[in-house]
């Protein structure tokens, strides 16, 4: 009798048995056996009822990740958490703190990776990307534990800044499922080999925080990091714009509008004319490219020539160098205006947000892992925003899970999500979420091939990516 798989074929005699990744066994009547382990060798695994009595063999589809025995019981481990991981997000949830002024969040979770016995750093050095200047993120910090021998450093991001109205983005889920893959790995660190440092990231929001701390080389020696977001479903690899966000300010001469209107300089003219070249260039940009701005100021009062006008623009792509085209086009659209009416033109940039540099393989493995868990919707993630993990993503393998904790269709930023954030119904996900990326951590530092396929994989798609712009 032969047994074949795609990998290997098996042929089996009565009474003989053969050991190879498994028991099989043939009887002298024809009856076969064959243990778990053997019928995974043939693609094969059974899905046990909830009372361990009624097993259904089911054929593993290709790409799909089978768990093992040691991993099943690894992820098992996250429902000890449960009752801690829920107190850490309702306590973030309900102290709210904006980009860089995360105070509660950042002592709270300092505090159990101290009990848990991490070796904790605060108050990291940044540096801002565009002054160059040094300065002390008193909101970050570092959580590290060592393995029983030199390996791989695996990074886990945490999030936890709010919105003006709350966590409508989850960032405190952000840090929940992070703390959860965390407090799994801890209890393993002692026989893997490797480090594990969890970053906590504050400034998502509108700050870029990530990105000071990318510039103060604080991510160096990490092989790869994984991080998650709360969503509509579960994904992976999905994009993010590259982003920055210009502040132009004009400034003119005032005068009276009706007695001596010659003598004025109109800055709210200057800004018009930059608005009104701006839009004429949609014409000519990239379909992936986003540009959109307001004026914020033009002047107070109808009889007196504006002497001042404030405008803001914000640039979008799908890759940094054609990013930093559009931002070029903004400047000479604002200097037009200026050279138009002779006023005087200032503009300044925001720290960008860097489009993602992505890693097929390591999306892929993410996305298997999760998809063994039958976590709930599994669909690409197809809307375009941007994030500061890009530019992590921009020096190192990064992969960032979604995962679902909404309805599909309720996105971040909403009335609903901020709801669905505190809600404890979440809590399920958030653990899986951090299971997920649990088991891909645990997977990293047992493999050192594995890390080192995807750094060259990096390498490669970084290289792409910059040839594109």
């Amino acid at each position: 009798m032969e047994l074949s798989s795609t990998q290997k074929t098996l042929k089996l005699s009565d009474t003989i048995e053969r050991y190879q990744n498994g028991s099989f066994s043939i009887s002298g009547n024809g009856e076969i056996k064959l243990d778990e382990a053997a019928l995974k060798v043939l693609g094969f695994v059974i899905q046990w009822s909830d009372d361990g009595t009624v097993g259904t063999l089911t054929k593993v589809k290709d790409g799909e990740v089978v768990l093992s025995e040691e991993e099943m019981a690894f992820a098992a481990t996250a429902a000890g958490f449960t009752e801690l991981i829920s107190a850490v997000a309702r306590k973030i949830y309900d102290h709210p703190q904006m980009a860089f002024t995360e105070t509660h969040a950042c002592e709270l979770l300092c505090e159990v990776f101290s009990a848990q016995g991490f070796e904790v750093e605060r108050n990291l050095r940044g540096v801002n990307p565009i002054t160059k200047e040094a300065w002390t993120m008193d909101t970050a910090f570092m959580a590290t534990l060592r393995g029983n021998a030199d390996g791989p450093t695996i990074a886990l991001l945490l999030e936890y800044d709010a919105l003006p109205d709350g966590h409508a983005c989850g960032h405190n889920l952000i840090a929940s499922a992070g703390l959860t893959a965390a407090l799994m790995l801890a209890k393993q660190m002692e026989v893997l080999p490797g480090k594990l440092v969890v970053y906590g990231t504050p400034g998502e929001e509108g700050k870029a925080g990530k990105a000071h701390m990318v510039e103060a080389g604080l991510f160096n020696g990490v092989d790869v990091a994984l991080t998650t977001h709360p969503g509509d479903r579960w994904a992976t690899g999905s994009d993010f714009l590259a982003t920055k966000t210009a502040t132009i300010v004009y400034k003119g001469v005032p005068s009276h509008a009706s007695a001596a209107p010659e003598k004025g300089i109109s800055a709210l003219d200057a800004a018009v004319i930059a608005y009104n070249a701006i839009e004429l260039q949609r014409e000519h940009l990239r379909s992936d490219a986003r540009v959109h701005g307001f004026i914020r100021d033009g002047g107070k009062v109808t009889n007196v020539v504006p002497d001042r006008a404030e405008m803001d623009w914000g640039v979008r792509a799908l890759d940094n160098i054609y990013m930093e085209k559009l931002a070029d086009m903004i400047e000479r659209c604002a200097r037009a205006g200026a050279l138009a009416t002779g006023a005087d033109m200032e503009i300044s940039w925001s720290v960008t947000y860097g489009a993602p540099v992505k890693v097929e393989a390591l999306d892929t493995l993410v996305i298997r892992l999760a998809e063994a868990l039958n976590p709930g919707l599994i669909k690409p993630f197809d809307v375009l925003g941007s994030s500061d993990v890009g530019n992590v993503s921009f020096e190192l393998p990064t992969c960032n899970l979604w995962f679902g904790i909404t309805p599909e269709g309720i996105m971040p930023h909403t009335k609903e999500f901020l709801a669905a954030s505190g809600a404890s119904e979440s809590i399920p996900s958030v653990l899986t979420a951090g299971t997920v990326i649990a088991l891909a951590a645990r997977r990293l530092f047992k493999d050192q091939k594995l890390v080192q396929d995807y750094k060259t994989a990096f390498e490669l798609s970084k290289q792409k990516l910059i040839a594109k712009g």
